[in-house]
């Protein structure tokens, strides 16, 4: 009897993926990505359902890594700066590598329980497109690029 729930269970998981999946592949079909934009491969492509009617997805571009030599300085209260210590590097490029495993890679789709919980930036322009799905209607009801600073 455990055997047959089991077996229920990694169905319902199966179908539940390909669900995903499908959907997925709907969306990146018809999409239309902003002026400004990049190519979708470029982007890691995150998305939740937003209701059982509708997706919300937010595309990322990779961070790009910081090269060693790029300097790191300090700000200090008077506004002058000082060069990072040999610890702070290493804290910064720990925070990188974290917020960069956190991301889906160029080409990578994930999908997240909720919407509160997909990746986000400030800023960026076109680094972020953020788009809605209408599920009934199987078509993109709004698109855009993030904001600039």
């Amino acid at each position: 009897m455990s055997l047959l729930l089991a077996a229920s269970l990694v169905s319902c998981a199966d179908a539940s993926i390909s669900r995903r999946e499908v959907i997925a592949r709907q969306i990146e079909k018809v999409v239309v990505l902003p002026e400004g934009a990049g190519r979708l491969e470029e982007y890691g492509r995150n998305y939740a359902f937003a209701s059982d009617k509708q997706v919300l997805a937010v595309y990322l571009m990779p961070l790009p890594s910081s090269a060693d030599d790029d300097g790191c300085e300090i700000m200090l209260d008077n506004l002058s700066s000082r060069p990072c210590s040999e610890s702070e590097i290493s804290d910064i490029s720990g925070i990188e590598g974290a917020a960069s495993s956190a991301l889906a890679r160029a080409g990578e789709v994930r999908w997240f329980k909720a919407e509160g919980e997909l990746p986000f930036i400030l800023d960026g322009g076109c680094t972020q497109v953020t788009l809605r799905y209408d599920l009934v209607a199987q078509r993109v009801t709004t698109i855009y690029c993030n904001g600039d600073a």
